[in-house]
């Protein structure tokens, strides 16, 4: 990620409606991905190894505490230092060796990182390595080629997803998807409209420019609510979309293949 892009996230993800509607639905993705492991957990009393992989600031991290133990890792040096938010909390340094830590987590989450990944399928096979047997990852990526824009340049990403192609990507890398469903159903055409009139008002230059902007408190309230009914149903799994701005997949990780 391009320097601006922490900028920017260090700045809006806090308040911002779509950083609030998308923690609301990986809260309870991961809420249900714990409640599923402590069931079959023989040492109950230990608390869940949770890793947020891609931390970025580390501001999440405060909210998945209430899971378990929680680590951050990541690869950029800006968000391992200038643009930490984060107090207490083990940071990994994925520059480094982390063959130490394989096997050490119950739940990992990798939020909107995947599209980051040259290769994704080897990039969730490194996730999948960090997992203990049967943990289980949750990961939101955006969705569909056309609506790249300036968010998907500043942030160097190399692909936006569909509902199809990340099912594909998981299930190579040794994942048994659990549930997969879009979200931001809701204001896709808005962001659909956005995008396309950037494109042809400023041309090349709208890649160069963030979508993340500041918004009058009305407006970010009207689009938190928008999506945050949707989300949290999705997030609850109590229904899937046909189509959104954004996927999220939970997903847990299969047996090792036996090696004669």
């Amino acid at each position: 990620m391009q320097r601006e892009g922490y900028v920017v996230t260090a700045e809006f993800e806090a308040g911002h409606w779509w950083f609030l509607s998308r923690r609301d639905l990986f809260m309870r993705q991961v809420g249900l991905a714990a409640n599923q492991i402590e069931l079959t957990r023989l040492n109950r009393s230990d608390r869940l190894e949770i890793l947020d992989y891609g931390c970025g600031t580390g501001f999440n991290l405060q909210f998945l505490a209430q899971f378990g133990r929680v680590t951050g890792a990541d690869v950029a040096p800006e968000s391992l230092a200038e643009f930490q938010k984060t107090v207490g909390e083990t940071i990994v340094d994925l520059t480094k060796d982390t063959s130490g830590l394989r096997g050490s987590f119950d739940i990992v989450t990798a939020l909107d990182v995947l599209e980051h990944f040259d290769d994704d399928v080897a990039g969730l096979r490194q996730i999948r390595d960090l997992l203990k047997p049967g943990g289980q990852l949750i990961v939101t990526v955006p969705a569909y080629e056309w609506l790249w824009g300036g968010e998907d340049e500043i942030s160097l990403h190399r692909r936006r997803y569909t509902r199809s192609l990340l099912k594909d990507r998981c299930r190579a890398a040794r994942f048994s998807v659990l549930f997969l469903s879009y979200f931001n159903l809701s204001i896709l055409p808005l962001m659909t409209a956005t995008i396309w009139t950037k494109r042809v008002v400023m041309g090349k230059r709208a890649l160069q420019v963030s979508n993340l902007q500041p918004t009058q408190d009305w407006v970010n309230r009207l689009l938190y609510r928008m999506t945050a009914w949707e989300n949290s149903r999705v997030g609850n799994e109590a229904m899937t979309l046909p189509a959104g701005a954004s996927l999220v997949c939970r997903m847990q990780r299969m047996p090792d293949e036996a090696t004669s």
